[in-house]
């Protein structure tokens, strides 16, 4: 067989994710390996697996068995399976799926030029990846950022988590919390700005604890500060996710002075809001802790977009307990909202757990909860009606046909939350990455209409 020299890629799952499929990447170029976005022109397709949940499962498994198809059309082939699913299910995907030529679990990113050699050895199950990972990237690692616009980036502090979730499996292969040092993140920045980055999303599995493992008292406001005082750094940086009751004065106050270059958006998955169900979920807090979180964080940034995550049908939620939920759903008024039915993952406290809550309860739990989260959504949206707001032009609007542009405020991160929809520009329309300053004039739930302000056009 000669020597692979095409590299494509699937990525799926999270930005966490994200970025370890674009540092494998990296490390093929590095290699002399050529990167294309297409895969009829590879000759070697990377598929990053997923593993949080089973639909994320489901999913990895199909496009590693669309990948199977794709190496039978052409002679010479590779297909390389990657990420969390290799870490926890290596032995198996190799056993189920045959046609799969390597497998590069979390700890092998910097290993991951082996795909390319000219012969690879068959795999033996009993060598696939297992147990807890524990690398740590640095800013010096190659990557090549081929997911998403080139203006937006994803900026990964720490692996790992060190919280004991019931319904999460995440910390059995992706291990203990490992936060990178602070200098290293503050260089990763500076070279994204130098690249014409931007947006720099900071994510980590909890970034409330981020510097904890380090001996850092208040990591992650630290960076922040360190972060916002850079001479060279993407103009806006946003953070996901808050841990709640981890959001301490400190970090707050460092959030508020960060401005502008620290966008006023909170990322803070609260789960639920009955106590009995979070006592279970092994979560803290309850309706009335969150609401009072949620106010303390709005005090100190004024206006911002607000995102969290819920999920229904955890084990024993009775109808009370869902109904607790919607109320405070109605109550603390979302800009967005992830909303999930519960998943039985082995591996998870809640695995010992009779999953007794019925599938199509839970589908309907979740329509209800969608609804009431979007008519909040709503009620928020049209509050910024006349405001003019600083949005990053993403470009032309696929969906409209009379040039619109698509954008999004600094309250709206990139892929999940909503965009705003601004009217074609009577001369010539702003770059896309280019930030301009936009006058809302209508409000949907996941949508905001606006027109070029006058100073910006």
């Amino acid at each position: 067989m000669t020597r692979p020299r095409r590299v494509a890629l699937v990525s799926l799952g999270c930005p966490k994710n994200q970025v370890d499929a674009e540092l494998i990447l990296g490390r093929l170029a590095a290699a002399g390996a050529e990167i294309v976005l297409d895969p009829e022109e590879a000759d070697l397709l990377v598929v990053n697996t997923c593993a949080f949940i089973d639909s994320a499962r489901v999913e990895s498994i199909e496009a590693l068995l669309a990948a199977e198809e794709w190496k039978a059309r052409a002679p010479g082939r590779r297909v390389v399976a990657a990420g969390c699913l290799v870490q926890r299910s290596g032995a198996e995907l190799a056993e189920g799926i045959p046609e799969i030529d390597a497998l590069l679990g979390l700890d092998d990113v910097a290993a991951a030029p082996r795909v390319l050699a000219p012969r690879l050895p068959a795999i033996d199950p009993l060598d696939a990846p297992r147990g807890a990972a524990r690398a740590l990237f640095k800013a010096a690692d190659p990557r090549r950022r081929v997911v998403g616009p080139p203006w937006s980036a994803y900026v990964k502090i720490a692996e790992g988590c060190d919280q004991t979730c019931a319904f999460c499996a995440i910390p059995t292969f992706r291990g203990k919390m490992r936060s990178r040092a602070l200098d290293d993140v503050l260089d990763e920045l500076r070279r994204l700005a130098r690249e014409g980055v931007s947006e720099a999303c900071l994510v980590a599995q909890d970034s409330t604890a981020y510097g904890r493992d380090l001996g850092l008292d208040d990591g992650l406001a630290r960076l922040l500060r360190a972060a916002a005082r850079l001479d060279e750094a993407p103009p806006w940086i946003r953070v996901h996710y808050l841990y709640p009751g981890r959001v301490s004065p400190d970090l707050l106050a460092a959030l508020a002075e960060g401005a502008p270059r620290i966008v006023e958006y909170v990322d803070m998955p609260l789960q639920h809001a009955h106590p009995a169900t979070l006592r279970r979920m092994r979560r803290p807090g309850d309706a009335e802790s969150h609401l009072r979180q949620l106010e303390e964080l709005r005090r100190a940034l004024p206006g911002a977009g607000v995102r969290s995550a819920f999920i229904v049908g955890f084990p024993g939620e009775t109808d009370e307990e869902f109904e607790a939920l919607e109320e405070f759903v109605g109550q603390a008024g979302f800009d967005a909202v992830g909303i999930f039915a519960y998943s039985h993952e082995e591996g998870t406290d809640a695995y010992g757990r009779e999953d007794d809550v019925p599938p199509e309860v839970k589908a309907e739990r979740r329509e209800r909860l969608e609804e009431i989260a979007l008519a909040a959504a709503h009620v928020r949206n049209e509050a910024r009606v006349g405001q003019t707001l600083e949005v990053l032009v993403e470009g032309p609007a696929e969906d409209a046909e009379d040039g619109s542009l698509e954008a999004r405020w600094r309250g709206q991160a990139p892929d999940v939350d909503g965009r705003v929809l601004i009217a074609a520009p009577a001369g010539p329309a702003p770059a896309a990455g280019s930030f301009a300053r936009a006058t809302i004039v209508g409000a949907a739930p996941i949508e905001l209409s606006a027109t070029l302000a006058d100073d910006a056009r």
